[in-house]
């Protein structure tokens, strides 16, 4: 990084990942050969063949030896976010700066946001370089939604500070808005366990009878499946409490927010149980998760238990 084979706009076709004779390489450009993953050592100008040793060596940390577009794009796109999202929160924290003498809870929040960021990084680095180790995912995901805390949080002071009231629920619904929010935690916990099985499956079948994956997933399926309905059930009751107490601004619209993403979340679930986990709906599932996470933790920063006052 920020490099992805060498180049710093990731190669779109495999022959500028194959050897060419009289060939121009630089220090750091990778091809593959032999199904082994070469870097260039220096730069040097190629011969008419591939000799390892001369100018080449294996890379010491992968050892896939395939090339496929989409997925060098993908992650190399995720790190171009990922880079957008530290120099965000850099400016944020540098803000809160200029501003500690009225404010220095919101800097030390920003702080530590910058060093969970750093973390974030830096797991990310180890989840790609242990090619997606189980767990590690699970932990990289994870850090990244303490990431989407710290921000909602901080925005959640801003606006405190700017005498913006929050609205008023009972205490019950307080609870239960708490409750949501671990329920959203424990299933994208499981549901990376889950997809971490998926992977496994999806190589031990080469990616065939993908009608057959999910009578090969174990009892943590059944439990996130199980949870699903209970989390929605929950979000459901948060919902109509919320509709009950008549929000006003954008505190109404997080709750129809709620409600919209939990019935897309529940059903993007039972879409890929019943049309064989097509591959394009694991990412919207995962997605539709990270912003109920969102949605939920934003709605606890608006409300306060009190007292309903009936008009």
């Amino acid at each position: 990084w920020p490099k992805c084979f060498g180049y710093y706009i990731p190669p779109t076709d495999p022959s500028q990942v194959e050897f060419h004779s009289g060939h121009e390489y630089s220090k750091g450009m990778m091809i593959i050969v032999n199904d082994t993953l070469w870097r260039a050592k220096d730069d040097f100008h190629s011969g008419a063949n591939f000799r390892d040793g001369d100018h080449w060596e294996k890379y010491p940390v992968h050892d896939y030896a395939k090339f496929f577009v989409a997925h060098t794009w993908t992650e190399y796109i995720n790190r171009l976010f990922g880079a957008l999202s530290g120099f965000s929160m850099f400016l944020l924290m540098f803000i809160a700066l200029l501003r500690i003498r009225k404010d220095w809870k919101t800097f030390a929040v920003m702080v530590a946001g910058m060093c969970m960021m750093a973390f974030v990084i830096w797991l990310g680095a180890v989840v790609v370089n242990t090619n997606l180790a189980p767990f590690k995912i699970t932990f990289h995901m994870l850090s990244a939604m303490v990431m989407v805390a710290i921000v909602i949080l901080v925005q959640a002071r801003v606006r405190a500070m700017c005498g913006e009231q929050k609205h008023v629920v009972p205490k019950f619904a307080r609870i239960l808005f708490f409750l949501a929010l671990l329920l959203t935690l424990d299933q994208v916990i499981f549901g990376t366990q889950v997809r971490q099985q998926i992977d496994t499956i999806y190589s031990n079948m080469s990616g065939l009878s993908r009608e057959t994956w999910i009578a090969q997933l174990n009892g943590v399926y059944l439990y996130h499946k199980i949870m699903a309905g209970v989390v929605m059930i929950v979000n459901i009751a948060l919902f109509w409490f919320m509709y009950r107490t008549k929000p006003e601004g954008k505190t109404k619209w997080l709750s129809y927010g709620l409600l919209l993403v939990m019935l897309g979340e529940y059903g993007a679930g039972v879409f890929m149980h019943n049309f064989a986990i097509p591959a394009y709906a694991q990412p919207v599932h995962l997605l539709l998760a990270m912003i109920l996470f969102g949605v939920q933790l934003g709605l606890i920063v608006r409300t306060r238990s009190g007292e309903i006052v009936q008009n």
